[in-house]
């Protein structure tokens, strides 16, 4: 019979136990993965373009993590050099140039008020076709 109660401990703690964390641990992912569905993530590292909502002034915002990662593998490639360290350089001097901000600025450069940013769509001419003499 002392057996059978070690076997029902060692189920209880074992098993039973068990199951509510497991149950738990499930719940909350299902839960992240509704969560990351209904709210995908903005990504800010992909160059965008926005203009001041108030003087319609022309920013760019993050700068394009597949260009420059491509670009660092190169270079790094080629001179032996971690390419982490050439893409952080490479992301350092791309967000350093003129009107180039990683993330929206509160203020605007140009007329110093407090701001909403409104993005400019990429314009797709792949489709247009361009004849010789003829401009836009």
């Amino acid at each position: 019979m002392h057996a059978s109660g070690q076997f029902w401990v060692i189920f209880i703690l074992g098993v039973v136990l068990k199951v509510p964390i497991f149950i738990l641990g499930w719940v909350l992912w299902k839960a992240f993965r509704v969560r990351d569905q209904q709210n995908p993530p903005s990504d800010p590292v992909i160059s965008r373009m926005a203009l001041c909502a108030y003087c319609g002034s022309r920013i760019t915002i993050g700068y394009d993590a597949e260009l420059l990662h491509r670009q660092a593998v190169l270079v790094s490639e080629s001179t032996g050099e971690g390419t982490f360290d050439v893409e952080s350089r490479l992301i350092r001097s791309t967000v350093g140039q003129p009107r180039h901000y990683p993330q929206e600025p509160d203020f605007c450069p140009d007329c110093g008020e407090l701001t909403s940013w409104a993005p400019i769509e990429p314009i797709d001419l792949s489709g247009v076709a361009l004849t010789p003499g003829r401009r836009g």
